[in-house]
């Protein structure tokens, strides 16, 4: 009798932890790729968006470019404010001829909920920068910026 009500307890235990998965069906849109930086491989950097009626929902995928990690990280964040245009225009001061020998620039705001630190990259002879989180960092030249928000 004993091992009866074993069983019986054993069968449902395994039918409620088999039932505890169930897909979810979405009817979401799917991103749609604005610019990419892309070599041979995958893609280093791509900005996708979602668009909606009031703003879009933008995506920015990098590739961590620590060789230890060979990860990617992301940043999500909203087009309201014209933030993408934003987020050229101080990408790109980094390149500009008055901004060109300060060796020592840093900007830092916030992206969506991630905070960005944006500098100079000490590769010698190198006219890049470096975009970090506290997910990952990448370093990105003029003309990777420009083809990933489109500019070129």
């Amino acid at each position: 009798m004993r091992s009866l009500y074993i069983t019986v307890i054993l069968a449902l235990l395994s039918g409620s932890v088999c039932g505890q998965l169930s897909e979810i069906k979405t009817d979401s849109p799917d991103w749609i790729l604005y610019g990419q930086v892309k070599y041979v491989g995958p893609a280093k950097a791509s900005l996708q968006f979602i668009p909606h009626e009031t703003d879009s929902t933008f995506l920015l995928l990098l590739w961590d470019q620590r060789p230890e990690l060979k990860n990617y990280f992301s940043i999500r964040f909203s087009s309201r404010g014209n933030t993408v245009e934003q987020l050229y225009d101080v990408l790109m001061s980094f390149f500009e001829k008055e901004n060109r020998n300060d060796k020592q620039q840093i900007r830092r705001f916030q992206l969506g909920t991630e905070q960005l630190s944006v500098y100079r990259s000490p590769t010698i002879g190198a006219q890049a920068i470096i975009l970090s989180t506290q997910k990952g960092r990448i370093e990105l030249k003029k003309g990777e910026i420009n083809r990933l928000f489109r500019k070129q």
